[in-house]
């Protein structure tokens, strides 16, 4: 019979065990065997050349007693190999006894002269050289599986013919040490794994040893996974841990822990050298890696950037196991990360005194897995808060906010879950489908009676803005969607912006291209800047709620608030004010001049559905909005004081220099008494109830201006209350009257003048309306009719003419015929009658009609008497 073997693709496949790193413990020995491979080999797989001995060969019609006589001359000789036309055939040792033998003994006698091809040795397996040792071991599993326990060898054949043989003993033990180091060692790289690490830290926290731990973490990693494919970050992650060897030396364990984090222990170090390994370890990654996004073609290569933070912590008498010491460098990688990335942190013991408890820890990592289950399978909602135009408050738009609720969390917080995506990296996934879904439903949204469809309002985070994607992300939710460019605003938080404001300024001046509109969002709650109102493409500004909670009843804030609005206004941007939740906010808001607002007072966030729908259509508040101001804080010429109640001095405008010649960090401190007019500080004093009226209500007042003048000012004071109804500030809003004050002056003493000038000239005067009524007169005019000044206004210019006269002066005095000069008689108070001499003159007023009549009234000799010829 044909002792061949079936070609090994005929041989049924045997599955070789996937090894999962986290729970699995490893037998000592093979840890042992492990521990002692060689680190520096990528591929840990053997092949059977490895294993394979010299073979003594026979020719094919070899006896059995041939055969019998070369194993009892050498008794090292394990197998033969019988040559022939055919296959070759591998006889054991071991067969060949049995065979020899026989059952009852004799078998040797019967066999001696047959062939040994003719014996039926069993089925050769045979592999050639470069046959994996798994594949072979696989084989030998499932023949002894089938009953073939004297399988102790596996024929290796060359290409040259020369043929060796592989025992099986040394198959099995290269499958142990193979199974080991795939246990032990990352696949990827090659790298030694985390379990080969805990291992040997075991060693590093006994007592008398020491070590130096650092944790490497690649920043930014998961945009490559994102944008280039994994392939693009396999590449990456192969070539970050060959320079990773380049910079440990020959006695450091260089480890990849899972994912794109790394670590590296060494023997002990002092600080300065391990800072500067450190230091390294950031440079050698700050290095571009060249990469193939998504294809096998070279033409697309390209450089990305990336970078690494590293965690270092000590192995110290405090620390007493592998995972202490783990868990300290994730506590100053963690440190490294919060200072910016890219940064070296060393662990110290203010870390632990930070650092979250573990159940904290276990709860955040729980709500980190949960958070990317939502994101992968869409599973958040967005709602929608409404935003209104001041002072109408008509609805124009909306922002969009992300809502999450778990199944095994419940609904959790925004400001639980963004910060912890922001952390992670997730909000990249999250931004992109916010801005996806956000454009989708809002293009579906009716116009209002104004005929303009309703802006949607989305939230871009600092890690997307950075995305080098970020422009195509925008761009392919505006196209999928439909919906036009200027209905989408983008929210930058200032903290974005100022990260790096050139790059951050030429992102958005791309997304500004597109039509897109952008905002500066939470303007006030970080390190505000008017640099950036100046460099960012930005619309508009937002303003933080954290001073619109006050802007109606804490004049800072008030003051505050419209000076980023004035700021705002002047560099052509708009405002929007956040967290509007009182009629009192929103009224002082538009008194300073916001365009814009957004808050529980118009509406909660709430899911898409008709009656937010209807509410966009809509558009309209039910109840118009008061303009007036809660809190008056006056012109730019017009001075602001905000006092204690004793009246001392917490702010001072910018306007206190022109109208005091103080500048407002000088008077902040100062009594308001210290500027006034001594006399007027004196009556103050003097009298409670002009005091009181001091500081509430309105009054003029002198004060004294820096150069030693006087000033007068008219001041609207009042007091603003605390929520137990005790006087909390005090504020008042001035306006300089000094001009006004001096020209009423200059009038009362022209008024004074030509009052001594009329009431004593020596001739008599009167001053009528157009109806002869008289208004006043002097004291020469009631000489001449024998009366006072007291007794005369109430009479008539017609009243006081004789008889025959009486049709001309009144005439005079109410028709106005043109007539300036007239002689009549005047009655005397004695009741004779006095000839006068009446001249006018009209009064007139801006529109040239006659208002009054002013007369000189002579006395007129008498006729002489006429004596008869």
């Amino acid at each position: 019979m044909s002792s061949t073997t079936a070609p090994i693709a005929a041989l049924p496949d045997v599955a070789l065990p996937d090894v999962a790193l986290p729970d699995v413990s490893v037998p000592d020995v093979a840890l042992k065997v492990a521990l002692s491979a060689d680190l520096g080999r990528v591929d840990a797989g053997g092949t059977l050349r490895e294993l394979a001995q010299p073979v003594h060969r026979v020719p094919e019609g070899a006896t059995m007693s041939s055969v019998d006589a070369l194993f009892r001359r050498d008794a090292a000789l394990r197998w033969v190999v019988v040559d022939g036309p055919g296959e070759p055939v591998l006889v054991s040792r071991s067969w060949f006894e049995l065979s020899m033998t026989g059952r009852l003994g004799y078998g040797r006698l019967l066999q001696q002269r047959r062939r040994v091809r003719d014996a039926a040795p069993p089925d050769t397996l045979r592999y050639p050289a470069d046959c994996p040792v798994a594949r072979a071991a696989a084989a030998v599993i499932h023949r002894r599986a089938a009953g073939e326990d004297l399988l102790d060898g596996v024929l290796v054949s060359w290409p040259d013919g020369r043929l060796g043989v592989a025992p099986v003993t040394a198959v099995f033990e290269q499958l142990a040490q193979e199974y080991a180091y795939q246990a032990l060692h990352d696949p990827l790289t090659g790298l030694p794994n985390r379990l080969f690490l805990l291992e040997r830290l075991r060693q590093a926290v006994c007592p008398g040893s020491s070590a130096v731990l650092f944790v490497i973490d690649l920043d930014r990693f998961k945009d490559i996974n994102d944008h280039l494919g994994h392939a693009a970050g396999d590449d990456v992650l192969t070539d970050f841990a060959q320079r990773l060897r380049t910079v440990a030396r020959s006695e450091d364990l260089v480890v990849r822990l899972n994912g794109d984090e790394f670590a590296l222990l060494t023997p002990p170090l002092t600080t300065a050298q391990s800072t500067a390994l450190a230091e390294r370890i950031v440079l050698t990654a700050a290095a571009p890696f060249v990469v193939s996004p998504r294809s096998a073609d070279r033409d697309a290569e390209q450089l990305v950037s990336l970078g690494a933070s590293v965690g270092v912590a000590g192995c110290t008498a405090e620390v007493h196991s592998p995972d202490e010491l783990l868990h300290r460098a994730d506590l100053a990688l963690l440190r490294a990360k919060s200072l910016g990335r890219g940064r070296v942190a060393h662990f110290g013991t203010e870390l632990l005194e930070d650092a979250e408890t573990t159940d904290a820890v276990r709860a955040r990592h729980r709500m980190e897995r949960r958070l990317r289950l939502a994101i992968e399978s869409r599973s958040l909602s967005l709602h929608y808060q409404p935003v209104v135009t001041l002072p109408s408050g008509q609805v124009t738009g909306v922002e969009a906010l992300a809502r999450w609720e778990d199944d095994e969390l419940g609904r959790v917080a925004p400001d639980q879950f963004i910060p912890l995506a922001e952390q992670t990296g997730l909000v990249v996934d999250l931004g992109r489908w916010v801005l996806q879904t956000a454009c989708r439903e809002a293009a579906g949204w009716p116009a209002g009676p104004s005929g303009v469809p309703p802006t949607v309002a989305v939230n871009v985070s600092p890690v997307q803005l950075a995305q080098r994607g970020f422009i195509d992300d925008v761009t392919q939710a505006l196209n999928d969607s439909g919906l036009a460019p200027d209905r989408l605003c983008l929210e930058i938080t200032e903290t974005a912006a100022i990260t790096d404001l050139t790059a951050t300024a030429a992102r958005l001046t791309q997304v500004r291209d597109l039509g897109v509109r952008l905002a500066l969002d939470d303007f006030g709650a970080g390190h505000s800047a008017l640099t950036l109102l100046r460099a960012l493409p930005v619309h508009l500004v937002k303003i933080d709620r954290s001073f619109i909670e006050r802007v109606a009843s804490d004049t800072a804030d008030a003051v505050l608030v419209r000076l980023v609005i004035e700021a705002a206004h002047s560099l052509g941007r708009r405002v929007c004010a956040e967290g509007v939740e009182t009629a009192e906010q929103a009224q002082q808001l538009i008194s300073m001049g916001c365009d814009s607002a957004q808050g529980w007072l118009f509406g909660r966030p709430e899911p898409a559905s008709p009656r937010l729908a209807a509410l966009l259509t809509a558009r309209a508040r039910a109840e118009p909005l008061a303009t007036d101001a809660v809190l008056p804080l006056g012109g730019s010429d017009e001075l602001v004081l905000v006092t204690t109640p004793e009246r001392v001095i917490t702010y001072a405008s910018a306007s206190s220099g022109p109208i005091l010649g103080w500048l407002p960090q000088e008077m902040v401190g100062m009594s308001v008494a210290d500027f006034m007019h001594p006399e007027d500080v004196a009556r103050v004093s003097a009298d409670a109830e002009l005091a009181a009226r001091f500081t509430t209500g309105t009054g003029v007042h002198r004060v004294l201006h820096r150069d030693g003048s006087v000033r007068w000012l008219e001041s609207d004071t009042r007091r603003l209350a605390a929520d137990d109804g005790t006087v909390r500030e005090v504020l008042s809003v001035s306006r300089d009257v000094t001009a006004t004050v001096e020209a009423r002056r200059d009038l009362a003493d022209s008024e004074l003048m030509l009052r001594h000038a009329f009431d004593d000239a020596p001739i008599g005067m009167t001053l009528t309306r157009m109806d002869g009524s008289l208004v006043r007169v002097n004291k020469s005019f009631a000489a001449l009719l024998g009366t006072t000044t007291e007794a005369l206004p109430a009479c008539r210019v017609q009243d006081l003419t004789s008889a025959d006269g009486r049709a001309a002066v009144d005439a005079l005095f109410t028709e106005f015929i043109g007539v300036t000069e007239l002689s009549t008689r005047f009655r005397h108070a004695d009741g004779s009658e006095v000839p006068v001499l009446v001249r006018v003159s009209v009064v007139h007023d801006q529109a040239g009609e006659p208002t009054s009549v002013f007369a000189h009234v002579l006395p007129e000799p008498a006729p002489a008497p006429v004596t008869a010829t």
